[in-house]
């Protein structure tokens, strides 16, 4: 007798995420198709450098750290 596979497998297999990592996991699926998928690991540290960038104030943001905010917004999948 063939068994269906529940729900609760991807339950436990997205147990141990971030639910930001789970929305961008759906941002992903739906927008990202040109994007690389980023890791758990890589998504904290993208998410956490955006954040410590977009803390500056303007006037002291340097052209280069405005191009690694586009850069992460893009890979990140910001829709905001």
């Amino acid at each position: 007798m063939a068994t269906r596979k529940s729900s609760t497998s991807k339950t436990k297999a997205e147990k141990g995420l971030s639910p930001e990592y789970r929305d961008y996991l759906k941002r992903h699926a739906e927008l990202g198709e040109d994007r690389p998928k980023l890791s758990p690991e890589e998504f904290e540290q993208s998410e956490d450098e955006l954040l410590d960038l977009l803390a500056l104030q303007d006037e002291d943001m340097t052209d280069d750290q405005i191009v690694r905010i586009q850069e992460l917004e893009f890979l990140l999948i910001d829709a905001e």
